[in-house]
């Protein structure tokens, strides 16, 4: 499966805002909500989550290299295209940038408890449930150097 992250530009937006999640996935901010809040809080990157040339999601995230991690602040995949594997690219794609980017060694989040297929799919991919409530999001971590490029490798050939 070919999926990739690309810039947010004046000839995609309208579809990026376009995008919506389930009735029952409110808890996922609104992707024109994310863009807004990436040209107000320095360092935020959007990106669209693409699957061949079709856009399927949206993600953003913040580098900090003072913790040593990417903050992966939304990922989502619009309500047409879930449950077809591309939340799964969206991380593999993320974690290919954290593994790139010198000094960072994991990538975190945080999720709504009730996210219950979001959670599922986090811990399938290799996160951790820290055990962390922060704002009544529950905390999760990958530890990027432990997914070498075998594992990776292994997992696209199945």
């Amino acid at each position: 499966m070919s999926v990739s992250l690309r810039a947010i530009t004046k000839a995609n937006f309208q579809e990026c805002i376009g995008l919506k999640v389930r009735d029952d996935q409110k808890f996922v901010a609104s992707n024109v909500y994310s863009l807004a809040q990436s040209r107000i809080w320095p360092g935020l990157i959007p990106l669209a989550v693409y699957h061949d040339e079709t856009m399927v999601g949206f993600v953003m995230y913040k580098l900090d290299h003072e913790k040593k991690e990417l903050d992966l602040c939304r990922l989502m995949v619009d309500q047409r295209h879930q449950h077809q594997g591309y939340g799964r690219g969206a991380l593999e794609a993320l974690s290919d940038i954290a593994m790139r980017e010198p000094g960072i060694e994991r990538i975190v989040l945080s999720t709504k408890p009730d996210n219950a297929y979001g959670i599922k799919v986090y811990e399938r991919f290799g996160f951790r449930d820290t055990g962390v409530l922060e704002d009544g999001e529950e905390v999760f971590v990958l530890d990027v150097t432990k997914r070498s490029s075998d594992e990776t490798r292994d997992e696209t050939t199945r």
